[in-house]
């Protein structure tokens, strides 16, 4: 049996979760592939080929996968053979809207999902919204992300779903909740800025997902296409990058070292 994992990460999180699905399924023996979506410029480029099943995470921006896996999910075929699905999303929260979103518009092709979960792990984006996680709550929480991906795969293993539903009134609720933000995310993203501690080291400008970043006047500046995935504040070896002109505290700069990043 093998699979296959395409995920999305801004700062790690869904990239963590994608390292711990690989790692619990190889108790059983069983391979899994590991996609970044980033890396997908057409429907050609979705491989199902030769796999047993397929698994998709994603971060959660207001409650919705954010565009780029949107825009993902509308690249896969009607379904031409018969292939188990799993749907994942990160949150600082216990649980989101997304997996039920991302079920859904692959349901429509034909994919029916035997698992579809909310995972919570450390709040990447404290600094708007939500409380600073401390060292040891980080760790709980990524104790408590390992069980039950762990659980989830003994599962999967054994032919059983493991199904966290949404509410139809959450769902449209958090579908103009999303929506506002998405329209929100240009204004908010000139938020962010560079200090003059800015090394020039490119390390953000090589990796941003949206190729918006440039250097000017001897530090990074930050453009128009941003989708507020915090890469950039996270990687940054000087901790030049700013939002609202505050110095963030780098919650993330041990799991954002699970990304395959351009160095």
């Amino acid at each position: 049996m093998k699979g296959v994992l395409y995920y999305f990460s801004g700062t790690g999180n869904t990239k963590w979760v994608a390292d711990k699905f690989r790692e619990n399924f190889a108790l059983y023996n069983v391979n899994i592939d590991l996609v970044n979506i980033q890396n997908i410029r057409s429907a050609e480029d979705v491989q199902l080929e030769g796999y047993d099943f397929l698994i998709i995470g994603s971060p959660v921006y207001a409650e919705f996968p954010p565009k780029i896996v949107i825009d993902f999910l509308n690249k896969f075929y009607d379904m031409k053979k018969d292939i188990k699905l799993v749907v994942y999303s990160t949150q600082a929260a216990s649980s989101a809207s997304a997996p039920c979103v991302m079920a859904k518009s692959l349901r429509k092709k034909g994919y029916i999902a035997l698992s579809q979960i909310s995972i919570k792990m450390p709040n990447n984006n404290y600094f708007s919204i939500g409380k600073k996680p401390d060292e040891n709550e980080i760790k709980k929480i990524l104790f408590e992300a390992n069980a039950k991906v762990k659980n989830t795969v003994e599962n999967f293993m054994n032919g059983e779903s493991t199904i966290e539903t949404t509410s139809f009134i959450r769902l449209k609720f958090n579908k103009l909740i999303y929506n506002v933000f998405k329209n929100r995310i240009p204004k908010l993203s000139q938020n962010i800025s560079s200090t003059e501690d800015c090394g020039k080291c490119g390390l953000c400008l090589r990796n941003c997902p949206q190729g918006n970043i440039t250097f000017e006047s001897g530090r990074a500046i930050f453009h128009s296409k941003c989708m507020l995935c915090l890469r950039c504040i996270y990687i940054c070896p000087k901790n030049a990058v700013r939002y609202k002109n505050k110095k963030i505290d780098q919650t993330q700069r041990d799991i954002i070292k699970c990304l395959d990043l351009n160095k």
